[in-house]
């Protein structure tokens, strides 16, 4: 009866879940069973250790060098194995929190298990981080044979037709380009200058630029050949080519190699022939749009775009790089048929949107945060109502395209948010100087920031001093890392998820609050401290690295925690999605496979950790 028992515990438990019945009844056969009082030293600092421990009842703590307590651990987990793996004598003390039965398997016998089981070798891995980076690895290399997802492999030089790139000179006349773009049935030839690409024109630019300005066509191509090119190499993933051209809008991506030479041209035509919907095609129909309204018909597609990537195994920072772009697009075409309805601006201005679009990292369910920076030239009297009014059709239209209206008021149309640069300026200088409660949220909202549209100088003039600003001043740092560490993850200490109540939901992970947020704002953190332009929370991460405030490996722990609880996320509202619901950052822990929940919970003590970090160099270790 006892085997039996042991047999039925394992096979509930990670990572001896993943194990057959057959290893499982092997492994309880070797298996002892110990009983701890409460206060027993079960495994002491600096001793040797030959057992590889399991929680059967009751609890354990694990305190570091005997003293400081880093871990308690419940029913199912696991603890003496990094000695073990190491050769080495313990570094944690381990004590008894309440009368337990520990499942301790002799020293040989874990090892010999570990040579014939990979699943195993991962989870035991030296700690939450590798474990959860060969889980990323896993999870990327899993997702390649679903639906469309040999999408997220495809190279370019696959994609091009093989067979000779029509091409001519710069100094060819229009009208001889023209002819050979004819006879060759292509829509965009490259201008080849001694081997070398050196532009291209297209049908729209025979068009927009010849027909159109009445150049004669006598004249050389170069006059009208479009030089400021976006090239790729045959090597180049698909994917990195479908958001550059999403981002740029461009139809036609000329394909070189190493010398610069043209190699063929990938077209925006032949990626939606191949792979169907996706970002291109939804920011393309954005990009035509006439009137506000088509503008909601092709942008309140971005849900099924996401579904879609999302089962194609497309990562996850790359998902919401794509959903991104579809809500950029949606802004700077609401801006520019608004400008057409009005007409042009009395002074310049630039459009700034804040938080994950500013951060390129948008999921589903987004409302709108935006404002407007305007020229020190604008006088609110003879201005106001232009700007006002602009304000308007611009968040109007993003709330019929999905972008609900921002509960904290958050928009252009709120004249708090509609001022000259040198408001702006003021604004943030008061939020530096003065770091109190309000005025930290505030800098949670705000630092995040980007321009869509309009003169981006004034949003770089912007950026620049409030960098010079922040990292100058050591106590607002000290600041915004405290309550950067005041988001607590969502992993107790018994690494049980801490749920939140929701009154539709019931108790559920918060992903965006409980999980997303403390990342972003360590790497908030850092940039602030380090005077960083980047807003991309992974970006600000590498760039922090570059500078030495802190190592390759911590920044690939973060981005694969990141990239973790990113993925479980746009799976679940994916899922949402296919079932007609509305996607939501609220997941039941009781939705998540085994897989998600243990790799979750260390990607939270990854965070964790990164966050108390930041509170040691930053807030002086209070919380």
């Amino acid at each position: 009866m006892e085997i039996e028992e042991v047999i039925s515990f394992l096979g509930r438990h990670a990572p001896f879940d993943r194990l057959s019945v057959s290893v499982i009844a092997s492994l309880a056969r070797k298996i002892e069973i110990r009983y701890f009082p409460r206060g027993t030293i079960i495994i002491d600092a600096g001793k040797e250790n030959d057992l590889l421990s399991i929680v059967r009842s009751g609890a354990v703590e694990l305190r570091l060098g005997g003293t400081e307590l880093s871990h308690r651990l419940g029913e199912g987990a696991v603890f003496g194995y990094p000695s073990l793996l190491h050769h080495e004598r313990t570094r944690n003390q381990v004590v008894a929190h309440e009368d337990s039965l520990i499942y301790q398997l002799p020293k040989a016998a874990f090892l010999k298990l570990l040579e014939s089981h990979d699943t195993l070798k991962a989870f035991f891995a030296k700690d939450e981080a590798q474990r959860l980076r060969l889980a990323v690895a896993g999870l990327r290399q899993s997702e390649k044979g679903n639906g469309d997802a040999a999408m997220i492999a495809v190279k370019l030089g696959s994609l091009l037709r093989r067979k000779e790139v029509i091409t001519a000179s710069p100094r060819d006349s229009i009208s001889d380009a023209a002819k050979l773009m004819t006879r060759a049935d292509v829509s965009t030839l490259p201008l080849i200058d001694q081997g070398k690409l050196v532009g291209i024109i297209t049908d729209k630019d025979l068009r927009r630029r010849v027909l159109g300005q009445d150049v004669p066509v006598s004249e050389p191509v170069s006059r009208v050949m479009t030089t400021d090119l976006i090239t790729m190499a045959p090597d180049d993933h698909l994917l990195s080519a479908m958001l550059l051209m999403s981002q740029h809008n461009i139809h036609h991506m000329p394909v070189v190699n190493s010398a610069n030479a043209i190699v063929g041209v990938i077209s925006s035509s032949d990626l939606l022939n191949r792979f169907g919907m996706n970002a291109l095609q939804v920011v393309a129909e954005i990009k035509a749009a006439t009137d506000a309204a088509a503008i909601a018909r092709a942008a309140r597609r971005v849900d099924a775009v996401l579904a879609h990537l999302t089962e194609s195994g497309v990562d996850a920072g790359n998902v919401a790089r794509f959903v991104s772009n579809i809500g950029e697009t949606t802004h700077s075409q609401l801006l520019k048929l608004a400008e057409e309805q009005l007409g042009p601006p009395p002074v310049p201005y630039a459009l700034v949107v804040f938080g994950s679009l500013a951060r390129q990292e948008q999921a589903g369910g987004s409302d709108q945060d935006n404002g407007f920076i305007l020229d020190d030239s604008y006088d609110a009297r003879a201005h106001g109502d232009y700007f006002e009014k602009l304000a308007t059709l611009l968040c109007d239209g993003l709330n019929s395209a999905g972008y609900v209206y921002c509960p904290g008021d958050i928009m252009a149309t709120n004249d708090k948010w509609r001022q000259p640069l040198s408001v702006w300026k003021e604004r943030y200088r008061n939020w530096i100087a003065k770091p109190d409660p309000e005025n930290v949220l505030n800098t949670t909202i705000f630092f995040d920031m980007r321009c869509v549209a309009g003169r981006e100088e004034l949003v770089d003039s912007l950026r620049e001093q409030i960098f010079a600003w922040s990292s100058a001043n050591k106590i607002f740092l000290s600041f915004i890392a405290r309550a950067a560490a005041h988001t607590r993850v969502p992993l107790g200490f018994f690494r049980n998820f801490l749920l939140q109540h929701d009154e539709r939901e019931g108790d559920v992970l918060d992903l965006k609050h409980q999980a997303i947020a403390p990342v972003v704002d360590i790497a908030r953190v850092y940039a602030l401290a380090l005077g960083l332009s980047e807003v991309n929370s992974e970006e600000r991460l590498r760039k922090a690295a570059e500078k030495g405030a802190l190592s390759q490996d911590a920044v690939s722990d973060i981005i694969d925690s990141f990239e973790f609880i990113r993925s479980v996320r746009f799976r679940h509202q994916s899922g949402q999605i296919r079932q007609g619901a509305a996607p939501t950052n609220n997941l039941s822990p009781e939705l998540l496979s085994r897989f998600e929940r243990e790799h979750l919970k260390d990607a939270f003590r990854v965070i964790r950790d990164h966050m108390d970090i930041v509170s040691r160099k930053y807030a002086g270790n209070i919380q």
